[in-house]
């Protein structure tokens, strides 16, 4: 079965996206615990006990086990989504709406992380994917009243359905899979045996879309479905 050309190259995105992540949240908790060496990033409570969170910038477990896609690009760098959220995203939406200011945003990410195809492609599909599954599951949570939006839903809210009842699980629990298809994807770009100045440099156009037309551009094909889908709904 899995010397079949399908499973080999998918095996092959499963197994390099994880090494691409592992090694993001290497330098980060090197870069979170020189913080707190220096004795930065401590919060005093007013009950005297010391809270040593101050400066966290991660939170792996939200990108490993994902409830969607937003929560993986608010987890994954908290300090760079903060400054564009407030500087980036909410002045655009005031002007361009809701999507045109999703673009902006992560056209301006890919400028902050040094523009090339390879940055470009993934990030803005990473943006349209996310708003593509926000709008989805917002519509899906209005026609079934349960609690399946891309972010969990308060104590409070007035959902009939929490996410405790079964079937509300596992449809949460599919989106947590679709997510984590579209990362393999996507991360099939940042590993590999290329040559290590090629991709610190970043890949060409033609490099890139070789890469994703070796997987059929599934995960593509798969968002243009659910946006089809939103659609109709």
């Amino acid at each position: 079965l899995f010397e079949e050309p399908l499973w080999n190259k998918w095996l092959a995105a499963y197994s390099t996206a994880p090494s691409f992540r592992y090694s993001h949240y290497y330098v980060v908790l090197i870069s979170e615990s020189s913080t707190l060496l220096v004795g930065l990033g401590f919060v005093m409570k007013s009950s005297g006990d010391i809270n040593w969170n101050g400066y966290r910038t991660i939170h792996p477990s939200n990108i490993e086990i994902p409830r969607s896609l937003g929560s993986v690009v608010t987890s994954w760098n908290l300090p760079m989504h903060h400054f564009l959220k407030n500087y980036v995203f909410k002045p655009s939406r005031l002007h361009v709406g809701r999507f045109g200011a999703v673009l902006i945003t992560y056209i301006a990410s890919a400028m902050l992380h040094g523009l090339n195809f390879q940055l470009a492609a993934v990030l803005l599909s990473i943006g349209i994917y996310a708003y593509i599954e926000s709008v989805l599951r917002y519509k899906l949570s209005k026609h079934l009243n349960a609690c399946i939006m891309d972010r969990s839903c308060s104590s409070s809210c007035q959902h009939k359905y929490k996410e405790t009842v079964p079937w509300v699980a596992v449809i949460n629990f599919f989106f947590t899979l679709l997510v984590m298809f579209h990362l393999a994807y996507l991360g099939v770009m940042f590993g590999g045996s290329e040559d290590d100045a090629i991709m610190e440099e970043g890949y060409s156009m033609m490099h890139t879309l070789k890469k994703w037309r070796n997987l059929d551009f599934l995960s593509h094909w798969i968002a243009l479905g659910t946006w089809i889908i939103t659609f109709i709904l």
